[in-house]
């Protein structure tokens, strides 16, 4: 077929782009799939070609095609690497956030009929160059990236083997896809149910190293809600600056309540419930308390669920999504997916205090 024949053609086919570029159809379908059997030249000209002879891919034939990729791989059932960093093998094997990821991961996976495989990063004698050489080895071409114990963390892989993806915001060199809880969807949610519940005076308290790890996402949405009210109403957040593995300094939280005296603290740990407490305050008689990381589903406080499951199993499909593409090695576009959390009423508020506000 010439030329313009094929420019007259209003659809391009399979055979018709063999013909043209002097290779099989085999040849041209991995070319537009971009799969990495073929050498780059030969696929960077076949795809040129067919794009500038208006070829486009049936979405229907897509759909199909990838629905009988993810059957063959419930026969051979492809394995993912999930990573993780802990000091220990299992230390993040416990109820939690961390143990959501995973769980919610798994059940994607096995949905999607992939397997995931944990892998202790932190292996003691083994490098990251000596682990991609592994799971090269092994035939394991996913990774998900747990999230770090450093809110500001890298790593160093032979990236350019695998489909890569990480939860959370803790890995910040090298940039990959990653799916995330929208933290500052989560603090507007709760800010707009506390002012439904009638509190005004809102108080935020958490440890700077937590703040860093949602990439000062609840700050932000703080400061940004703090513009729209009265000054009269605005607390300045407590940002507790102790190592990650204590709770909170209990004397500045003291000294942050008794300064500004909100009528609700936000948090995303438990501390300042328990400060508030130990200080003689009830709860949520005196000051209200409201989490920002409901982590377990028979917590009794008021809060945000974050959904975690859910943001492991998105991870799961950013992976299979670039495995199904033939799509390896750290993208050009890295993008996020953000799962916004849900509002769980709990007794840590005062429901009354709508009446008394309005």
């Amino acid at each position: 077929m010439s030329d313009s024949q094929m420019a007259d053609a209003p659809v391009p086919t399979i055979r018709q782009l063999a013909a043209l570029t002097g290779v099989s159809r085999t040849t041209v379908s991995l070319a537009l799939r971009n799969h990495p059997s073929l050498p780059v030249d030969t696929r960077t000209r076949i795809q040129k070609l067919a794009a500038a002879h208006g070829y486009k891919q049936d979405p229907l034939v897509s759909s199909l095609m990838a629905h009988l990729r993810t059957s063959r791989a419930k026969r051979s059932v492809e394995r993912i690497a999930y990573f993780t960093t802990w000091d220990t093998r299992d230390g993040w094997r416990k109820p939690g956030n961390e143990n959501n990821y995973f769980l919610g991961a798994c059940e994607r996976a096995e949905k999607l009929g992939y397997e995931i495989e944990h892998i202790w990063a932190r292996e003691p004698g083994v490098t990251t160059a000596r682990l991609s050489k592994i799971l090269y080895t092994r035939a394991i071409r996913g990774i998900i990236l747990a999230p770090f114990g450093n809110p500001r963390s890298h790593i160093t892989m032979d990236w350019k083997h695998f489909a890569t993806a990480a939860i959370s915001h803790t890995l910040v060199r090298p940039l990959v896809h990653r799916a995330s809880h929208g933290h500052y969807n989560g603090m507007f949610l709760a800010l707009r149910h506390l002012r439904h519940h009638g509190y005004r005076r809102i108080g935020f308290a958490t440890r700077l190293e937590q703040s860093e790890r949602v990439g000062s996402s609840w700050l932000a949405a703080l400061l940004v809600y703090q513009q729209s009210i009265s000054p009269d109403q605005r607390i300045p957040p407590l940002l507790s600056p102790v190592p990650t593995k204590a709770g909170m300094d209990a004397a500045a939280f003291k000294r942050w309540y008794h300064d500004h005296t909100p009528d609700v603290v936000v948090s995303n740990l438990s501390t300042p419930l328990h400060l508030l407490q130990e200080m003689g305050l009830h709860v949520p008689e005196d000051v209200g308390y409201a989490s920002l990381d409901l982590i377990n589903k028979d917590d009794p406080w008021s809060g945000i669920d974050q959904q975690a499951r859910e943001v492991g199993a998105s991870a799961v499909d950013l992976v299979m999504t670039q495995l199904q593409n033939n799509e390896f090695g750290l993208p050009r576009y890295p993008k996020t997916v953000y799962m916004d959390g849900l509002w769980r009423e709990g007794n840590t508020l005062l429901a009354h205090r709508i009446a008394a506000a309005r």
